[in-house]
């Protein structure tokens, strides 16, 4: 009788078992669906798309071009912000993958500049080939352009095992982003809900900007995390581009609130504080935001805030830095 449970169990989990190996064999995607075609990292490796990069893994997908200075940089700033929250992660249970939609232009050396400007780690792939073999991957993934400024910004998020996709913005809040990401592994859904009881908030998410208590609320904020977090911090040093501290004390008001505007046409009519801050950032250019002026005059406030803030932080640490002295 112990003999005909344990083969009637064994012939059940082999049943199990085939129902999900059949179940993935049958799924559209995966292999046989995405392209197995030769690529290029920005370090010069030749994988093949699929088997290498994307099979039995969990992938976050981008679409970018290194010549592009509106969103492109944006994005990217943001998915290296991602990268910092979900640490080892990447690289161990999640890959990240920016396919270039101008592969002609974009060689794995300028990729190589791209990627180190933005502090890319392991897991991070950039990719570039034959033109054909690019087309026939984006074209597979849903992106179909006319034109290098009319690709899509979403993130596509893949895992290979499960054979499920899921879409997100970049723009969502950056916190929200990397939960989505992790919930992709089904090991990582059953500790979802405490991390996200023990992630921060948004604002604690801008670790490389001031503390925001002081200016939490104010006109200006949600525009600050979105665009310009992921390059800029308030008193803290260059990242991508400038520390922004001060920055209303170091040019007048209307000159900020234009800039951000439209930077390019600034550059383009030969403004000289625009055109040497794009010598002394020529990686990522600011882009143009499509901002008012209502908006960038609210940003420009909001970061003065920061700035308050952080220059009342620097004088209580030198007050407590001197009382340690003595």
């Amino acid at each position: 009788m112990l003999r005909l449970r344990l083969t009637f169990a064994a012939l059940v989990l082999a049943a199990l078992l085939g129902s999900i190996t059949s179940s993935k064999a049958q799924s559209p995607w995966g292999e046989g669906y995405l392209p197995n075609v030769p690529v290029i990292s920005q370090n010069g490796e030749i994988f093949k798309f699929y088997e290498d990069l994307v099979k039995e893994k969990t992938v976050v997908i981008s679409f970018i071009f290194t010549s592009c200075r509106d969103i492109c940089p944006i994005v990217t700033a943001r998915l290296a912000q991602v990268q910092d929250i979900l640490g080892d992660k990447v690289g161990r249970e999640i890959f990240f993958l920016s396919i270039s939609v101008d592969p002609v232009v974009d060689t794995p050396e300028k990729l190589r500049d791209y990627a180190s400007a933005f502090g890319v780690g392991r897991g991070w792939t950039f990719l570039t080939g034959k033109p054909e073999d690019m087309h026939l991957i984006r074209n597979k993934l849903g992106e179909r352009i006319r034109g290098l400024s009319d690709h899509s910004n979403t993130l596509l998020l893949y895992n290979d095992r499960t054979s499920e996709w899921s879409k997100d913005s970049p723009f969502s809040d950056i916190n929200s982003i990397a939960i989505n990401i992790k919930s992709m592994n089904p090991d990582s859904v059953r500790v979802h809900d405490e991390q996200a009881r023990s992630a921060p908030s948004a604002s604690a998410s801008l670790n490389s900007v001031t503390d925001l208590s002081t200016a939490a609320g104010l006109p200006g904020q949600h525009l600050f995390i979105k665009t310009c977090a992921a390059c800029h911090t308030v008193g803290r040093g260059i990242k991508i581009g400038p520390d922004l501290l001060d920055i209303s004390s170091r040019r007048p008001k209307d000159w900020i609130v234009r800039y951000l505007v439209d930077p390019q046409k600034m550059r383009a009519e030969g403004d000289p504080a625009a055109l040497d801050l794009a010598a002394r950032y020529p990686a990522v250019r600011m882009p143009t935001l499509s901002l008012s002026e209502n908006d960038a005059a609210d940003l420009t406030s909001y970061i003065a805030a920061l700035s308050y803030g952080a220059r009342a932080d620097q004088q209580v640490g030198h007050a407590h830095s001197g009382h340690d002295h003595h």
